[in-house]
């Protein structure tokens, strides 16, 4: 028997327990472009500090992928570490792509040493994303990954959607910027949510 936990809208795949949730806070930092683009000759360039650290880039939806929910995405603009990851992680990815119009996604995957690691350090950047001002909750996404969450933050003009997601030893981030949370921006960005965390599991 699946016994539900009431934990801030986690969905567990399989499970029954379906909540409210918010976003969590270091993944909206992701998604709001707080790290500099660069140049657009070192925008293909790794910006990471250590190598070590770095996941390889084929762990993240390339920009095709992305393209496929959001075709007005025009080009990757920066590549590092996700400096904004919970926890202690063993490495990390962060990508950043963006279109003409300044609309940004942005996909970051955490790998932790375990599962144990992974979950401990997803419920912080559930617990962090409590003190976001100005979130709206989103349904979290169905059948992404073992646990998923997801909402919204609007301030002044501009809106960040975000999605995040625990599957095994990875946590799996993808937010938007500049994008209304309408219906149909919610579903493609499930949908990335989706290949993201497929496509970092299977890398």
């Amino acid at each position: 028997m699946v016994q539900s936990t009431e934990r801030h809208g986690v969905r567990r795949r399989g499970g029954l327990a379906f909540f409210s949730i918010v976003l969590a806070g270091v993944l909206l930092a992701a998604g709001c472009g707080q790290q500099d683009s660069g140049s657009e000759g070192d925008s293909q360039q790794d910006q990471a500090t250590s190598a070590a650290n770095l996941l390889p880039e084929g762990v993240v939806v390339a920009l095709d992928g992305v393209q496929n929910y959001f075709p007005e995405i025009e080009r990757q603009t920066a590549t590092s570490e996700n400096s904004t990851a919970a926890g202690a992680p063993d490495a990390t990815r962060m990508v950043i792509y963006e279109g003409g119009d300044g609309r940004r996604v942005t996909i970051s995957v955490d790998q932790y040493p375990s599962p144990d690691a992974a979950s401990t350090a997803f419920e912080q950047a559930i617990g962090k994303s409590e003190v976001v001002p100005g979130f709206v909750a989103l349904p979290a996404p169905a059948d992404v990954g073992d646990k998923a969450f997801a909402g919204s933050v609007t301030q002044g003009e501009d809106t960040h959607i975000g999605y995040g997601a625990l599957d095994g030893a990875y946590v799996v981030g993808v937010t938007s910027a500049g994008y209304p949370a309408t219906p149909e921006n919610v579903d493609k960005l499930t949908g990335l949510t989706r290949d993201a965390v497929a496509k970092a599991t299977t890398a």
